[in-house]
């Protein structure tokens, strides 16, 4: 009897072990589930969070975005409306700069503008052509960017000084300059001096070795003083009988020479005669250029010396702005070109493009900053310039 009462408490026991398992297996399937839900939950919420702050980050991009697109439209609408004008009147413009271009390098500007609005212009209007109403020369073919460059550099910001730096820069001719101020010849010294511009006259040595090492290594080369009568050694460079070799080679023979021509050389010519007489053959081969200074332009560059003599702080601080403020508007340039290019590659969706967005803020900061200097500036030129006046009969004096 003892042993069955032992078996029947042991099987007792068991019965009670066996369900407390079974309870303990619940509690235990309850935690792990509970767990799980624990770590979904957490999952869920590290995953809405990382959303919302992408969503915020996006936010905030798309608002940079559309405040920074906002302010290229204006300009962009403004641009617009011009390049819509200007392409219906190309054709036109371009006959009456190319008759510019290839005529009107000799003469002053009196007389070049009495051929384009009396001449030029009245037969493309006979013609029915479309053209620019009130068309100027410099205003057509001059990149502002580079006017302003050219002004750094000390080409005068007069009209007559734009066209001869266009005539210089963009004629297929190599230019040939009457400077008897020196005027060009100081202008392309600061232009091409960090290409390592080489400078001799007809009476330096060795000449065409220089010459011949030049075209070879597209160095710009600057030839000073010249007379009515140019070296013959020199007409194979001035009527660029270039050679194409094939595959993107290009050489040209200078005497029995044959040397691989550089399409970055430059050669550029000054006389200081005031009235050359060169022959046909020379001004087929060059691009003449007129850069004798009129009666006007050489009073306000002679104020300039007065003023800076006289009032030294005047004339730094007016070229300080002028400086400042074309450095201002050439990086906006530059930036609009770039946002023009990152919009065009950017694949996917425009705000996860970083460096559109940051340039678009740089645009808007900049343009702002411009816009404030501009004004400043115009207010102060008016106050430098009222001052100025004051030594304009000594200026108008030294001209004359």
């Amino acid at each position: 009897n003892a042993l069955k009462r032992a078996q029947d408490k042991l099987e007792a026991k068991a019965k009670a072990l066996r369900e407390a398992n079974a309870e303990l297996k619940k509690v235990q399937d309850m935690v792990a589930n509970l767990n799980k839900q624990f770590q979904d939950s957490n999952d869920e919420k590290e995953t809405l969070t990382k959303t919302a702050e992408e969503l915020l980050l996006k936010l905030d991009r798309a608002g940079k975005l559309v405040n920074g697109l906002a302010g290229e439209k204006v300009r962009w609408e403004a641009s617009l409306e011009k390049f819509d004008a200007q392409q219906e009147n190309l054709f036109g413009d371009c006959i009456v700069s190319a008759a510019f271009m290839s005529y009107a390098g000799p003469f002053g500007a009196e007389y070049r503008d009495e051929l384009v609005s009396s001449e030029w212009m009245r037969c493309v209007n006979e013609l029915k052509i479309p053209v620019t109403s009130g068309f100027t020369f410099s205003s057509f073919m001059a990149d502002p960017t580079d006017v302003r460059e050219w002004n750094l550099q000390g080409l005068p910001p007069d009209s007559f000084s734009t066209e001869n730096g266009v005539l210089t820069t963009s004629g297929r001719r190599f230019p040939l300059m009457i400077d008897p101020q020196n005027q060009a010849n100081k202008w392309i010294r600061k232009m091409e001096g960090p290409r390592q511009l080489k400078v001799f006259d007809p009476n330096s040595k060795d000449i065409m070795r220089t010459l011949e090492r030049s075209i070879e290594f597209g160095s710009p080369v600057l030839l000073e003083n010249v007379g009515q009568d140019l070296d013959p050694s020199l007409e194979p460079i001035l009527a660029k009988n270039i050679i194409d070799n094939g595959a993107g080679g290009l050489s040209i023979k200078i005497g029995e020479n044959t040397l691989d021509y550089n399409v970055q050389f430059k050669f550029y010519i000054t006389t200081k005669l005031s009235n050359p007489h060169y022959t046909p053959e020379v001004s087929t081969k060059t691009t003449i250029v007129n850069f004798i200074v009129v009666e006007e332009g050489l009073t306000n560059q002679l104020l300039g010396v007065v003023v800076k003599a006289e009032e030294p702080h005047l004339e730094e601080q007016k070229n300080k702005l002028v400086v400042q403020v074309a450095k201002g508007k050439n990086r906006l340039v530059e930036l609009e070109n770039e946002i023009l290019r990152l919009l065009a590659e950017t694949k996917g969706s425009l705000l996860d493009d970083l460096s559109l967005i940051d340039t678009l803020q740089e645009s808007k900061v900049i343009s702002e900053t411009v816009t404030e200097q501009v004004e400043v500036a115009v207010q102060t030129m008016i106050k430098i310039d009222a001052a100025r006046e004051n030594y304009r009969p000594a200026g108008l004096r030294s001209a004359v």
